[in-house]
């Protein structure tokens, strides 16, 4: 699990590039959360409610926020043995929200967890009352360390998790009761963000060698193939929009435009590059709303050696943007 460790503390830089758009929206404030030291990860949207749920790693839980700022503990700190919270997803379809729940040696968290072996589990919510419905895991027999990052789910109710340890993806099926492995793409490292296409036939995942294609049915997959000078890497939240890919690398949110075949980057734009630090991830909403941490401070507010969270004085209250996505089309 040090890859995950030094992949946050790794900086992102990208070289000039063609056939960029440099479009950087205004983006608007949806909260500004003032518990510093929040460390924040993962991010869903709800439709039927509009709220939008932030997960933490320090905290080890989950925040709920409406549409006029206003927020709350949806899961409290270390409820139902909840550890750091990273990737989270809502199936509005089901009224679940789902959240990866891992732990490991240098990752601070509060409450703080004696156990620091790294493992991870899957749990899932009532949408309506925060009800606890269950937590997966893969098979209990096999023991190694296990570090889910982020999931997503098809229209048929699977849920589809990255794993950055063992670079694997993991699968939950709809009705089942253990997690098993999906693929292993050999040759592909820090498997992150991931998503899937509108029709659920192709899930995109993000790599420390580029974006994957993968066929859903098949498992086949391949590099997203780039018409510009530089691979989009690394990345870390990844979200689907209207046959394009939304990336978080760290100090800017890209948009990927792609191919009607969905198999090659054709061009991006940067949709905010003001004052990130540590974007972490971010999720489409209503009426092309795009709702997004922008300073989770994971890097900066951290120490993963000492394993402690910096100083109160030192961090910054955590700021949840919002941006209208325009359906731009690619030149």
């Amino acid at each position: 699990m040090k890859h995950i460790i030094l992949f946050l503390l790794v900086s992102v830089s990208c070289s000039p590039v063609k056939n960029e758009n440099i479009k950087s929206a205004v983006s608007d404030t949806l909260a500004l959360i003032t518990e510093r030291d929040l460390i924040p990860e993962g991010t869903a949207y709800d439709p039927k409610s509009n709220r939008v749920f932030v997960g933490s790693m320090y905290k080890r839980k989950i925040i709920s926020i409406d549409q006029h700022g206003r927020y709350c503990d949806f899961v409290e700190a270390g409820e139902d043995e909840l550890w750091s919270v990273f990737g989270l997803h809502v199936d509005s379809l089901r009224n679940r929200l789902w959240a990866i729940s891992t732990k490991g040696k240098q990752i601070p968290t509060d409450p703080p967890i004696s156990d620091d072996s790294w493992q991870s589990k899957l749990y899932c919510y009532d949408l309506t009352n925060g009800d606890l419905l269950g937590v997966y895991g893969t098979n209990s027999n096999v023991i190694e360390d296990i570090g889910f990052n982020d999931l997503t789910v098809s229209e048929s109710g699977d849920i589809y998790i990255t794993e950055s340890i063992n670079n694997r993806i993991y699968i939950l099926k709809h009705g089942a009761f253990e997690i098993v492995e999906y693929l292993s793409p050999i040759g592909f490292t820090f498997l992150n963000g991931i998503t899937f296409s509108d029709d659920s036939k192709i899930l995109f995942v993000s790599s420390s060698e580029g974006l994957l294609s993968i066929d859903v049915a098949t498992k086949t997959f391949k590099v997203l193939i780039s018409e510009f000078t530089t691979t989009p890497q690394p990345i870390d939240g990844l979200s689907f929009y209207k046959n394009s890919l939304i990336a978080h690398q760290s100090s800017l949110v890209r948009r990927f435009h792609l191919s009607n075949t969905l198999d090659s980057i054709v061009s991006h734009e940067i949709i905010d590059d003001q004052h990130l630090d540590s974007s972490t991830t971010g999720e489409i909403g209503e009426d092309d709303w795009y709702y997004y941490i922008a300073n989770s401070q994971i890097r900066s507010g951290v120490d993963y050696t000492e394993k402690r969270v910096k100083p109160l004085d030192s961090l910054e209250y955590v700021l949840i943007k919002r941006n209208r996505l325009i359906r731009n089309l690619p030149n």
